[in-house]
């Protein structure tokens, strides 16, 4: 799976279950067109990142139960100080 499409993934993991409409695992994993296994593989990514997140029967959804969320950050530096050529960056690179 490339990295823009993980990402986006977990993007809108982080959407539905801030929303609390995840939906039941099934559900979740069918929103997110993954396998159950593989959707709470990610869930376990996730709370191995530090994210408290649980399920409620009652409400039968996913939810954060501390309130922290996932937030991913993708920069483009595009800095003319940054371009190399041939390989090497400044002066001390030899």
């Amino acid at each position: 799976m490339s990295l823009v499409k993980y990402i986006a993934r977990l993007q809108r993991m982080d959407s539905l279950i801030a929303m609390r409409a995840t939906g039941t695992p099934d559900e979740f994993a069918f929103k997110l067109n993954l396998s159950r296994s593989t959707l709470f593989e990610m869930i376990q990514e996730m709370k191995g990142l530090g994210v408290d997140i649980r399920y409620s029967a009652l409400s039968n959804s996913y939810y954060y139960a501390d309130g922290r969320r996932i937030v991913i950050k993708v920069e483009r530096i595009h800095n003319e100080d940054h371009l190399t050529s041939g390989g090497f960056h400044g002066r001390d690179n030899y």
